[in-house]
């Protein structure tokens, strides 16, 4: 696909649809020929309003048909969108500080005039400016390239198989720009597109019936315990709807027991690798995956593994042409003067080709005695420790590693045999491998908003602050119930959990 015959490409199409469901429950929808025509209309109200090739159009906008329109005509008027996110505060001197022709808030627009761009002069490959909060929660503005954009599009469409009888469901904020992506590839094979809040995204699939959604693991998560408590004498397939080809989770960690039960019940739910920065970097799909792994390399020869098994990304069309709002520094540990792009993505390739993420250089874990743990290696050992709903590892005051834990069943029974079964998997692992403290919650936190990132991803810092409250002023290590001394600074001492904090239902 190619952005500039985007348009010309769905103009005539009076059978493939565009729906919106909003947070109410009210369903429009229209034909992509009818999208086609508002776009023609937004293309003149920007034309009256003096924006021009080059120039920048500001959006803060629930999802809706309103914003693809405002999108599409911004692409066709030759101008640059940028997507600001729902909790984005706009005031008197919003639009001067970004330098927007025009500022779309909500269902109003606002032309502002010609203004410089503080990205300075637009180059002719940027085609939107976006923000991305990663794991970190602090936002970082991305110059969005044309080239990277048609370029992923192009091969998910021939990975997937993605065709004019395909229906894809989106719920995640449009002003992410993997939604966007989606948006694209939807209107360049004429496939059906349904915009949903995250509120009515169950009920929205069993109406709209998709193909394929693309989502983060939280939503899987809920997806089976919904189908588990609530829908357990329905078949999977028919609870999502009845014509899901494949689904698709990245942008965190899942967890292998969502994994088997989507696989079980008929439903491929396939793991996917990819950054804002770069593009896609591994999927698995329905001809080629692995079960546990984010699926193979898209391009083998645009990647470099570091000796310690962290990412590099070097290709001739990166998604992002590079960091707007950022301080250099920051930027450069990202963007390198090369073209290299570095992930912070740990990770190995097995004999076939796959790739196992490891973790984020960022939630590297440092110990007591200058060892680094990755805690998503660490979670692995406990995740099917009976009783283990979620299982959450952070680091301690003390410096060794400690865990939150979601029991399935939140009792003093079920937890004393979570207590156990840890002091079980502790005895086998190494000392820095063990865990020296256990918090409970009764909720689990990767499914509160509170630890999560705009993008759904939970926030370690967050998680680890939480815990750090829990377990009080002092130091795990030292608290009453330890088994003894510890093995050395940093080491988790003997194989007994040494703190079992006070009950927190509900708290978290």
């Amino acid at each position: 696909m190619n952005l500039a015959d985007l348009t010309a490409r769905y103009r005539d199409r009076r059978t493939a649809r565009i729906v919106e469901i909003d947070a109410a429950g009210q369903r429009r929808e229209v034909t992509h020929a009818e999208l086609a025509e508002a776009v023609d209309e937004r293309v003149d109200r920007l034309r009256a309003a003096g924006v021009g090739p080059g120039d920048v159009v500001g959006i803060r906008a629930g999802n809706s048909i309103d914003w693809v329109v405002w999108d599409l005509a911004v692409l066709a008027r030759g101008a640059v969108l940028q997507a600001f996110g729902d909790e984005t505060t706009v005031d008197a001197g919003f639009a001067d500080r970004h330098g927007l022709a025009l500022l779309v808030d909500g269902d109003r627009a606002y032309p502002t005039g010609r203004r410089p761009h503080p990205v300075g002069e637009i180059p002719p490959d940027l085609h939107s400016l976006v923000y991305s909060s990663g794991t970190s929660g602090t936002l970082k503005g991305l110059r969005i390239s044309r080239a990277g954009t048609e370029y992923v599009i192009n091969r998910f469409v021939d990975a997937f198989g993605i065709t004019a009888a395909d229906r894809h469901l989106i719920f995640l904020p449009l002003a992410n720009y993997q939604q966007r992506l989606s948006v694209y590839c939807c209107l360049w094979v004429g496939a059906d597109l349904v915009l949903a809040p995250y509120q009515r995204v169950f009920a929205a699939i069993r109406q709209e019936r998709p193909t394929f959604v693309i989502a983060p693991p939280v939503f899987y998560d809920a997806a089976r315990q919904l189908h588990t408590r609530g829908a357990a004498g329905t078949p999977l397939p028919e609870f999502l709807g009845g014509r899901m080809r494949f689904m698709i989770t990245g942008m965190a960690p899942i967890s292998r027991a969502t994994l088997d039960a989507f696989w079980a019940g008929g439903v491929p739910l396939l793991e996917a690798y990819g950054m804002t920065e770069s593009g896609m970097i591994a999927w698995n799909t329905a001809d080629a995956h692995r079960v546990g792994t984010v699926g193979r390399l898209i391009d083998p020869d645009a990647v470099e593994f570091r000796p310690d098994g962290e990412l590099l990304i070097r290709r001739p069309a990166p998604l992002s042409l590079g960091y707007f709002d950022v301080p250099a520094e920051v930027a450069g540990e990202t963007f390198r003067p090369d073209g290299t792009i570095v992930t912070g993505d740990y990770g190995r390739l097995d004999a076939d080709g796959f790739l196992t993420l490891v973790g984020r250089k960022k939630d590297v874990i440092t110990l007591g005695n200058g060892r680094k743990v990755h805690p998503a290696e660490i979670e692995a050992h406990f995740t099917g420790v009976p009783g283990v709903a979620d299982l959450i590892v952070v680091p301690t005051r003390s410096h060794r590693l400690g865990a939150i834990v979601t029991p399935s069943a939140d009792t003093p029974g079920q937890r004393r045999a979570v207590r156990d079964g840890v002091e079980r998997v502790n005895a086998g692992l190494a000392s820095h491998e063990r865990l020296a403290a256990v918090v409970f919650s009764a909720t689990p936190l990767r499914g509160d908003p509170r630890f999560l990132t705009a993008n759904l991803k939970l926030s370690r810092t967050a998680a680890a602050d939480w815990f750090a409250d829990h377990v009080g002023a002092d130091d795990p290590a030292d608290a009453p119930g330890a088994a003894g001394p510890a093995q050395g600074p940093g080491a988790a001492g003997p194989a007994r959990v040494a703190v079992d904090a006070p009950a927190q239902a509900g708290s978290a």
